[in-house]
């Protein structure tokens, strides 16, 4: 087991606090308008207000919402129909998302596949990630599940931010290549959790995973943290085996309208 130390980063030197980091404006806008988006007050193929109207709701100025905008933009959730009109994107309408759908159509992918490829790369990136993460790394997760405390009640924004710390534990494992095998797994997991994630029986059970997860991490444990992590993989699947959903569902059909809508 890799040696850890509980003390802070920065005790060496002095200082008892690491710098703190301010987001900028557009950052925070785009994180605001993301969550309306996610959460579902901003339905696919909504309007967006006009700059003006956001840049006065914001309190900030219009290129600040030009930039927030874009941020959205790039990330595919905001697409431009007019010179002065955007609205929420319509993610059938990505490339990338219509042919991952038509390989789960075409190689029969359902919710035990899924399952197994999570209970083969999960407890191993935990492994890495226990290896190989910093301060900052920890610090993030931390932050993370904070967040998914605040939304015990708020379903599908707990399901993002489930697979934002999974995704953030893939980027600490320091390995590009697990990393890019990992990162299309989000795309099937959004609608599977969708499609049961309804309680906070649910989301508070899983949350208590993940502070183990990171309590094991944090102490440099890889044993311990992959173990903890295959648990979890585990209780996903028992989840929802106990909501009455079959385990040889066939993927795609929880995509069919994009993910995130429960059919």
């Amino acid at each position: 087991m890799t040696s850890r130390t509980s003390a802070p980063a920065d005790a060496g030197n002095g200082r008892i606090v690491a710098p703190v980091k301010v987001a900028r404006a557009y950052e925070q806008l785009a994180a605001l308008l993301r969550e309306r988006i996610t959460s579902g007050d901003l339905r696919e193929g909504e309007r967006l207000p006009s700059e003006v109207a956001l840049a006065g709701q914001a309190g900030v100025s219009r290129s600040t919402v030009r930039e927030a905008l874009r941020t959205l933009q790039e990330a595919g959730l905001i697409v431009r129909t007019s010179p002065r009109v955007m609205v929420v994107a319509r993610r059938d309408e990505d490339p990338a998302f219509r042919e991952l759908r038509h390989e789960l159509r075409r190689r029969n992918v359902t919710f035990h596949h899924l399952h197994e490829a999570l209970v083969t790369l999960e407890p191993e990136l935990a492994r890495f990630a226990a290896e190989r993460a910093d301060a900052d790394d920890i610090r993030q997760l931390r932050e993370a599940v904070a967040a998914q405390e605040r939304n015990l009640e708020h379903f599908r924004e707990w399901s993002r931010l489930d697979e934002e710390f999974h995704l953030a534990i893939a980027e600490m494992s320091g390995n590009p290549a697990l990393i890019i095998a990992r990162a299309p797994i989000s795309q099937l997991l959004v609608p599977v959790l969708h499609q049961f994630i309804a309680t906070t029986t649910h989301t508070e059970h899983a949350t208590r995973y993940h502070r183990r997860i990171v309590r094991e991490i944090e102490a440099g444990d890889p044993d311990t943290a992959a173990a903890m992590t295959r648990r979890h993989v585990n209780d996903f699947r028992t989840a929802w085996e106990k909501a009455g959903l079959d385990f040889h569902l066939e993927i795609a059909k929880l995509t069919e309208n994009g993910p995130g809508v429960v059919i």
